[in-house]
């Protein structure tokens, strides 16, 4: 007989949010917010930490910033200081994902967070509509999707492919 020990981790997601003009439809809007609000929920009881950053292309632009969300006081920052209002131009997936994997293994930070999480079991979750530009073959790190409206196939053979998960949500009422 061997003791099994069990240990409880708190889930740690970087949550990239489509920036780009396509986006800026309300249903998706209200889409982003539902399944935001549901991975915060986690957050304020103290179970999960979020890393939230809007995205598109490029990782200079002034809206690629990441947020902590880890508690009821981050939570309520991040309310009263984030803004989705999606404008932005072509996104580059695949691009972002290389980048934070370079950030998170290498720089051992978080693009303007001064956070290692290198040593943490660290997943991406990817929020889009589906309408994207991939820019890659393979990703560097584990990742999930959601397409909002429209699908893309590419990025879910991405997912699948390094042991991801896939969602495609077709309208507010089918998933």
């Amino acid at each position: 007989n061997l003791p099994v020990k069990t240990e409880e981790r708190k889930q740690k997601i970087i949550m990239l949010l489509d920036d780009s003009g396509s986006m800026s439809d309300p249903l998706k809007i209200e889409w982003v917010f539902a399944l935001l609000t549901e991975r915060l929920k986690e957050c304020v009881k103290g179970e999960a930490e979020v890393f939230v950053s809007k995205f598109e292309t490029g990782v200079t632009q002034s809206r690629f910033k990441f947020h902590h969300i880890f508690d009821q006081k981050s939570y309520d920052e991040f309310k009263v200081n984030f803004k989705y209002t999606p404008n932005g131009g072509d996104t580059g997936i695949g691009y972002i994902i290389d980048y934070l994997a370079d950030e998170i293994n290498n720089k051992k930070k978080l693009h303007n967070l001064n956070i290692d999480l290198s040593k943490d079991k660290v997943e991406i979750l990817v929020i889009n509509d589906g309408r994207d530009s991939i820019k890659t073959d393979k990703f560097k790190y584990k990742t999930n999707a959601v397409s909002i409206l429209s699908s893309n196939q590419e990025l879910k053979k991405l997912c699948l492919n390094n042991k991801g998960k896939y969602i495609y949500i077709k309208n507010e009422k089918e998933i």
